[in-house]
C-alpha cells in the first residue's frame, strides 16, 4: 500500500493508552499566559489590595500553571474567608480564571 504500514496506527494507539497521565485537569492555557497576567494585574489593581496584590497574583498564577483551577478556586475561597477579598471580587476572579483555562 505505497509504504503505509497498517500496524503503525495500532502501535501508536497502544503507546498512548499505556502512557496516559490519567485524569485531565482544567489549568491555565499557557499560550495565553501573558494576557492572563495582564488582566489579573489590572483586576487586582482595581481591588485596592495593597501589599496583598502581588501575593494573590503569584499564588493564583502558580496554582493555575502547576496544579489546577480547582485548587485556585479553593485558594480564593480561603482568602475570602480570611477577609482579604469579598464575594463579588472572588466571583470576578473566578470568571477570569475560567476564561483563561484549558483542559490538560
Amino acid at each position: 500500500m505505497n509504504g503505509y504500514r497498517s500496524d503503525n496506527f495500532s502501535s501508536r494507539r497502544a503507546w498512548n493508552n499505556n502512557h496516559s497521565t490519567g485524569t485531565r485537569r482544567q489549568m491555565l492555557d499557557m499560550r495565553r499566559q501573558k494576557y492572563f497576567r495582564m488582566d489579573l494585574e489590572d483586576m487586582l489593581e482595581g481591588f485596592k489590595l495593597g501589599d496583598n496584590k502581588t501575593t494573590v497574583a503569584a499564588a493564583l498564577l502558580n496554582k493555575m500553571t502547576s496544579r489546577s483551577m480547582e485548587e485556585a478556586f479553593d485558594y480564593l475561597d480561603r482568602i475570602k474567608e480570611g477577609g482579604t477579598i469579598d464575594d463579588e471580587k472572588s466571583g470576578r476572579l473566578k470568571v477570569l480564571l475560567q476564561r483563561y483555562s484549558k483542559w490538560r
